[in-house]
């Protein structure tokens, strides 16, 4: 199941899609492609697979009389949207106190003939950033950690790490390049010195993880006299090593005990098995990376009832206190916290690991949940939000 990635020029791919590395220093753009799909609101189009995640969703108010009066359409159309969109997955969705939606669809192993569940394990990419920064604030609320402060203490040797704070990690505003992309060109193609790193990664997960910090810590950054946001998947690789450091745990260790127990997400980890969907694409079954790559930043595999878990046990402060949970839900001017891009009471989070996607979407009050994993690179679980979104705007109050 755990396959070889060829080339690091595949990974550019996923990694950027993870979670919009094409942009910098400010919000992203949303981007169609020409491919039609109708819904009962107006039309629309689904956006190639090779483009990057909008923005946090569009707060919306709606009317729950009015939802539970068309509980019957909703699902209908939520339905249409599965098939016109090709989805492969599992999703759920709630809305209101009246409309719960749970499907899966799609092979998760063409070979042992077994389809996509709602227990089956996917790769989620980007979601692991709200993880990683969960297990920093919770390192912060055991004094183990101060936000503010410089990560010198942590990478001694690194020319930037006086002047780079543990928060401009969590909130991409470091400046520190990204170990993914050049955000400077076409987000499909990595660039020099980045492609460097293609012929030193391995079966090794250890060494593997070595080789990406020592680039990322021996990149140039520019001095700015006002921080600025730019996507950067290096900053929360980086966010991985000192939550191991200051915690005295690996991180995958340190993440299960703090949030995975706490929460009960028994499915949830870092590491593949028989029970992760096997990615597809159009020309049959893809690659993974290799082991460490992800790590921090989009190394996360879980499913459908887990994401809830996790939903609940941050909204119910099972995980990190309310004042935690309160800064990783402040917009830092860029429409991003830490970890996940806000609107409002609103949280989104979009991931892409080569074919697999995500998206998990909550309200602070849970009146709105979105959750979809996808092994289809077919799909694109967030612009099926959109287009859900869109048709439930006929509901607002």
């Amino acid at each position: 199941m755990f396959l070889k990635l060829k080339s690091l020029a595949c990974m550019a791919l996923c990694g950027v899609l993870l979670a919009g590395c094409a942009q910098s220093g400010g919000k992203q753009e949303e981007t169609t492609a020409p491919t039609a799909v109708q819904t009962t609101a107006a039309e629309t189009t689904v956006p190639p697979a090779t483009a990057p995640p909008a923005t946090a969703d569009e707060a919306v108010s709606l009317d729950n009389l009015a939802i539970k009066q068309n509980l019957g359409e909703i699902e209908r159309t939520l339905d249409d949207l599965l098939g016109k969109t090709a989805f492969q997955g599992a999703i759920y969705a709630k809305v209101g106190n009246d409309f719960e939606y749970l499907k899966a669809l799609g092979v998760a192993n063409e070979g042992a003939h077994t389809n996509n569940s709602v227990y089956t394990r996917f790769y989620a990419g980007s979601v692991t950033k709200l993880l990683t920064a969960a297990a920093v604030m919770k390192l912060s609320e055991e004094k183990k950690l101060d936000i503010n402060s410089t990560i010198d203490k942590f990478f001694p040797s690194c020319a930037y790490a006086k002047s780079v704070t543990v928060r401009q990690l969590l909130n991409m505003t470091s400046g520190i390049p990204d170990y993914i992309c050049d955000t400077r060109v076409d987000y499909r193609v990595i660039k020099k010195p980045v492609s460097a790193l293609s012929g030193l990664l391995g079966d090794n997960y250890n060494n593997n993880k070595a080789e990406i910090l020592g680039w990322i810590l021996t990149q140039p950054v520019a001095a700015a006299e006002k921080p600025v946001f730019a996507y950067s998947e290096s900053n929360y690789y980086l966010l991985g090593e000192i939550i191991a450091k200051a915690s005295g745990m690996r991180y995958e260790d340190y993440v299960k005990a703090v949030i995975f127990n706490p929460a009960y997400m028994t499915t949830s980890g870092f590491g593949a098995d028989e029970s992760v969907a096997n990615a597809y694409t159009s020309q049959g079954a893809a690659e993974l990376l290799y082991g460490g790559v992800g790590y921090s930043a989009f190394g996360f595999i879980t499913n459908v009832s887990d994401l809830l878990k996790l939903v609940d046990g941050l909204l119910s402060y099972q995980i990190i206190t309310e004042n935690s949970l309160k800064e990783i839900m402040t917009d830092n001017g860029s429409g991003f916290g830490y970890g996940v891009y806000v609107n409002g009471s609103r949280l989104s989070c979009i991931g892409k690991t080569d074919a697999y996607s995500a998206k998990l979407s909550f309200s602070s009050d849970k009146s709105q949940i979105f959750v979809a994993l996808s092994n289809s690179s077919s799909a694109d679980p967030n612009w099926l939000h959109r287009l859900f979104r869109n048709y439930l705007k006929k509901f607002t109050g």
